[in-house]
């Protein structure tokens, strides 16, 4: 079995009028990553053996604030692809990429922006499309189970959406 988790970075920090690519988190999005990351922790218990990952700062700073604490002595980024169509690309790129990068894996992290995820949830689920949510909100992970790890040789035609959680859930 397999599982990828889909992940909207957390919420921006407008307050700096730089380049959308390098704007980071504000204190409610540093909150909602503390608090997705005990969520995760609950459900999945094990961390995670490979990430893709947006290369915009929002998701970067998402990536390491959910989940540094998993790796302890280990060097997150040695688990890490940075994957550009994530920011600003196709699904098709995505898909592509999920199947060089992520197959094999026990539990896989995707993270990136809104419109592309919720349109890739699409893509790689069949059973359960119901908890897709319309607009996945920042910060908010769908948990998608597979019957193998295999990407390599899937259509994706197996996955099925176990679980949408979002961070107002929990305060």
């Amino acid at each position: 079995m397999g599982k990828i988790i889909v992940i909207r970075h957390a919420k921006s920090d407008w307050s700096s009028y730089g380049s959308d690519f390098d704007r980071g988190l504000n204190k409610r999005g540093y909150k909602s990553c503390e608090v997705i990351s005990q969520e995760l922790k609950k459900r999945i218990k094990k961390a995670p053996d490979k990430f893709l990952i947006s290369p915009a700062k929002r998701a970067q700073l998402t990536h390491q604030e959910i989940f540094s604490s998993w790796y302890n002595d280990y060097n997150l980024d040695k688990f890490t692809v940075i994957e550009n169509s994530l920011y600003s690309g196709s699904n098709k790129i995505i898909l592509e990429s999920i199947k060089d990068h992520l197959s094999g894996s026990d539990i896989s992290i995707i993270i990136g922006h809104n419109p592309i995820l919720n349109e890739l949830l699409y893509d790689i689920s069949n059973k359960g499309q119901n908890l897709i949510p319309s607009n996945l909100v920042t910060a908010g992970c769908v948990i998608i189970e597979y019957n193998s790890n295999k990407y390599e040789v899937t259509n994706f035609n197996d996955g099925l959406i176990l679980e949408y959680l979002y961070p107002r859930q929990f305060f």
